[in-house]
């Protein structure tokens, strides 16, 4: 038995799928030869001819990888994201790269992998110094073709978790965003991690789809094999690797019973009001990474998205989706959540969340890199699609509004206004507040922002300089510490004294003590995972304004973390679960 950190609740019972990037070692023949020299060779006319073979057969499992890629793209996202991958196809059986991996074959005595990545490299770097964005832009997609190919000649095969078998538990040291954007989560039972806790990628990803998660499972990569049978238990944070009959079917029955309950919880939360107990309304908005989870959210009764991870958009891509790409996703998820509002945070990758096509050079602290803002800033040409394909939607009288991310100055806001066409001028333009910085002038970025947001992921960690990811400090990262309480509070009243409504969208909004706490600092509006809707509303149900009056002088007070979120603790009423009494 294994046991983690458990990071999302419920039963899973599946086969191991283990999602790494398989590296392809470039100084051997691999898998899919019959060598077995070590790597040490004498290069004759013979191996020569050996090593072509290779090339060709890896280009047949690339090229059927491909094609079959193209048709599920097509399908799912349209023919515009499908071209992408018919151009990746078109470079893979070009002339170009055959007579390149021939010269170096046959000239320089190469093997296929290294004569694969070299011509890739070379040419990635001569697209990259040239003047037109278009081509700079396509190095990114060569490299990935590169890798691909090599993979196929290698191993023989290219994995895809986005062809995952039927109950898949997903098997990672790390759950990245780009792997997470590349799944497909029907059929994923449960996912472990090595890495990470509660709130990682991996963690929140799981919650917002109800999916059974452990995370920080020390060993787990060398404890469990591809295709082994597992069971994951999402509330004990336990991983079961020696299972039997009567342990699987007693999972079956208790995630039957877990199905019918949820259903339950669900219709439920979609028919109750967000309302305390005395009949004041409060925004519960959700937080969503496409389309799929924007109606999970409808169905939940969300009252809008308040967070909508425009990252995963562009993780699912091989490069920049463009102007119509990213209209079409932001249209539907609006139309999923009409007539409520959509807020579209702007892209926020770099750091943990790289985007695997547009690398940028290694920083010795990426979370005090170029992210946020920052990265498009740096990207004018990205920044103005993603703001004119934002303005088109809202032009077209959807509810949408922009977010900033990683805010520290007013010239931020105004270079983002600059870019919004003439025609949506009226287009709302928010701010996340997760610096300190944003904290101590949020005074003057209130004055050009038409809402803000709280960001207390990131607000905490910079606050408290701790590292969210690293177990080792994992204790020093407290949400209820009397700085980020005080610093919440200065943000609302900032926000209020500019007539502005302040929200949160972090982490902190998803659980009832905590959401608690929001309140009573004067929050106006929370964003949370989708599957915390129901025990939120629950929780809040039986809570009166007047209670969150006496919490807020008290969380002000409180001499420590633990005090106060002690003192929201206490608070917390209701029926917990209201659903089964129906």
């Amino acid at each position: 038995m294994l046991t983690g950190i458990p990071s999302s609740s419920g039963i899973g019972a599946g086969t191991v799928y283990l999602l790494h990037e398989r590296e392809v070692p470039l100084g051997r023949t691999g898998p899919s030869s019959s060598r077995n020299d070590g790597g040490t060779r004498s290069h004759t006319r013979r191996s020569s001819e050996s090593e072509m073979e290779r090339f060709g057969r890896g280009i047949k499992v690339a090229a059927v990888y491909y094609s079959a890629l193209i048709e599920r793209i097509r399908e799912k996202l349209g023919e515009d994201e499908a071209e992408i991958f018919e151009g990746h196809l078109e470079i893979l059986t070009g002339e170009d790269m055959a007579e390149a991996v021939e010269e170096a074959i046959m000239e320089r005595e190469a093997i296929a992998e290294r004569a694969v990545i070299d011509f890739v490299e070379e040419t990635a770097r001569e697209f990259e110094e040239l003047e037109s964005d278009y081509f700079r832009q396509r190095a990114g997609d060569l490299r990935d073709i590169g890798r691909r190919l090599a993979e196929a000649i290698y191993y023989g095969s290219i994995s895809d978790p986005a062809e995952l078998p039927e109950n898949s538990v997903i098997v990672a040291e790390e759950l990245t965003p780009s792997a997470t954007a590349r799944l497909d989560t029907e059929q994923v039972a449960a996912i472990i991690t090595e890495k990470g806790g509660r709130t990682s990628h991996a963690a929140i990803l799981a919650r917002s789809l109800s999916i059974p998660c452990v995370t920080g499972v020390e060993g787990l990569i060398a404890a469990v094999r591809s295709g082994q049978q597992v069971l994951v238990d999402g509330d004990a944070g336990t991983v079961d690797t020696d299972l039997d009959h009567k342990k699987l079917s007693e999972a079956r029955k208790r995630k039957e019973t877990a199905r019918k309950e949820e259903e339950k919880r669900r219709t439920w939360s979609k028919m109750a009001a967000p309302e305390l107990a005395d009949g004041k309304p409060y925004a519960l908005m959700a937080n969503v990474g496409g389309v799929a989870e924007a109606e999970q959210a409808a169905s939940f009764g969300a009252a809008g998205i308040g967070l909508f991870r425009t990252e995963f958009l562009f993780m699912r891509f091989s490069d920049f989706p463009g102007l119509d790409q990213q209209a079409d996703e932001y249209r539907a998820v609006c139309r999923a959540m009409a007539p409520s509002p959509v807020i579209v945070r702007l892209l926020d990758c770099g750091a943990d969340k790289p985007l695997p096509y547009a690398p940028h050079p290694p920083e010795d602290n990426p979370f005090l890199g170029e992210r946020g803002i920052r990265y498009l800033l740096a990207r004018e040409t990205q920044l103005k699609i993603q703001i004119q394909a934002i303005a088109r939607v809202f032009e077209e009288g959807h509810q949408i509004k922009a977010m900033i991310p990683m805010v520290i100055s007013a010239s931020e806001i105004d270079a983002v206004r600059s870019l919004v066409p003439a025609g949506a001028s009226a287009l709302p333009v928010g701010i996340m507040v997760e610096t300190p910085a944003s904290v101590m002038i949020v005074d003057r970025l209130a004055e050009k922002a038409d809402f803000i947001s709280i960001g207390t992921n990131d607000l905490v960690q910079y606050l408290l300089t701790v590292d969210r990811g690293n177990p080792r400090v994992s204790a020093y990262y407290q949400e209820f510490h009397p700085a980020v309480l005080a610093a919440i509070s200065r943000i609302v009243e900032g926000a209020h004294k500019a007539g502005i409504h302040v929200g949160v969208c972090g982490d902190m909004a998803s659980h009832p003590d905590s959401a608690l706490a929001l309140l009573a600092l004067g929050v106006d509006e929370i964003s949370a995972g989708i599957n915390a809707i129901p025990e939120l509303k629950a929780c809040l149900a039986g809570t009166r304004a007047s209670t969150l009056d006496e919490l807020a002088s008290r969380l002000m007070t409180a001499a420590d973390a633990d005090e106060a979120r002690m003192h929201a603790k206490k608070l917390i009423s209701g029926d917990p679960v209201p659903w089964k009494a129906e």
